[in-house]
């Protein structure tokens, strides 16, 4: 059964004849005509009857109004939704984040964009960035604030640099060098604490060789899964740590964070998605944070 025949049947209940039901449809009488007889060939019965002047439904026809009118209001609504969700209005959209690597600015960000898009429903998952890289290949996720796109994920995903997070050392507040800026031939004789490289290669290289650049090796003695980890690390008296500034987020009261001179080792966080998933929900999201790019450089301190 086609809603063409549903509209036409529904018309000619309107407006009593099948003439004006085709003035308003702007299509012949004839063409209104054929189309209500191949509906009743189908349904089985009359449910209409063509006297002179105005026609008027059978029984059954009145029983077939009632329901071919909630079958039109379901079409149309099905239509709406999807044009909306076509503009992006309705849907939904998920996002990963960790958090002190997000900083002050996601909060506000999320908060922006609720208000913007009221009728997306929005799911935020906190995880650390190999996981989110996962999760936009897999789809879990559509948005992810992690840090710059590595191999083999630079491959199929996309990303756009935010900011760059300056690194900073962290000590034992009773250490000699706590409260002061920090050149990295000054710690030569000192222990380190690491993340782990797998998560995070980049950093783990780059303090290497910032190390070897200045003529030492790092006396690694301990590493960590997780930031939180190297700070109550270096808060038991492990060692030290070099560590992206957003880590003071998650700083215990037992250690200090002190300015690495000169500032030359960073860590970036990028904001990124599948190109396979850029709708028009992902690309309206994408485009807040581009317009709020200089406010979100400013709250990270950049």
């Amino acid at each position: 059964m086609e809603l063409r025949h549903l509209r036409y049947f529904c018309a000619v209940a309107d407006y009593g004849t099948f003439s004006e039901a085709g003035r308003q449809l702007h299509v012949s009488q004839s063409a209104i005509s054929e189309q209500i007889a191949d509906l009743e060939r189908e349904v089985g019965g009359a449910l209409i009857n063509r006297t002179a002047g105005r026609t008027r439904l059978t029984p059954h026809g009145q029983l077939f109004l009632a329901e071919a009118r909630k079958t039109l209001l379901s079409a149309d609504r099905a239509v709406e939704i999807t044009n909306r969700s076509l503009l992006g209005q309705i849907g939904s959209l998920s996002i990963g984040f960790f958090l002190w690597g997000a900083g002050a600015f996601f909060a506000r960000i999320i908060r922006d964009y609720r208000k913007l898009h009221p009728d997306i429903k929005l799911s935020l998952y906190e995880m650390r960035t190999p996981e989110q890289m996962e999760a936009l290949t897999n789809g879990k996720i559509d948005i992810a604030f992690a840090r710059p796109l590595e191999p083999p994920f630079d491959r199929t995903l996309r990303a756009e640099l935010l900011y760059r997070d300056p690194i900073v050392v962290v000590l034992p507040r009773d250490h000699p060098l706590a409260g002061r800026p920090i050149s990295i031939d000054g710690l030569i004789s000192e222990r380190f604490v690491l993340c782990d490289r797998q998560m995070t290669p980049a950093l783990f290289d780059g303090i290497v060789a910032l190390c070897s650049a200045a003529g030492f090796s790092p006396n690694i003695v301990n590493t960590s899964a997780t930031w939180s980890g190297v700070l109550t690390l270096v808060e038991s008296g492990e060692g030290v740590a070099l560590v992206p500034s957003g880590v003071r987020y998650l700083r215990p009261p037992g250690v200090v964070i002190s300015p690495l001179v000169p500032q030359n080792l960073y860590m970036g966080l990028a904001v990124a998605w599948s190109p396979e998933n850029e709708g028009p929900i992902v690309q309206d999201f994408l485009r807040l944070v581009r317009e709020n790019k200089d406010r979100i450089q400013r709250s990270s301190g950049n």
